[in-house]
């Protein structure tokens, strides 16, 4: 991760947020069967090209990433 860090300066800005992204949900994975449970979700997601809302709540949720904050209003 260190060295993602270290390289964010000359990553162009488009890709800055995917790695932030993908940062961020490593940061909340503990384990490998939770990686690869988030994985195999985020596979089913992106099955028909489309990421709805409420897809999107159950991978940044707490079910998911834990990325996403919020009193659920």
């Amino acid at each position: 991760m260190k060295l993602f860090t270290s390289l964010m300066p000359l990553i162009p800005q488009p890709y800055k947020n995917i790695v932030r992204f993908f940062l961020a949900s490593l940061k909340n994975v503990d384990d490998k069967e939770e990686l690869k449970g988030i994985g195999n979700l985020f596979a089913d997601i992106l099955t028909d090209g489309k990421v709805t809302p409420q897809e999107w709540l159950s991978l940044g949720g707490k079910k998911g990433l834990n990325i996403l904050k919020g009193n659920g209003k």
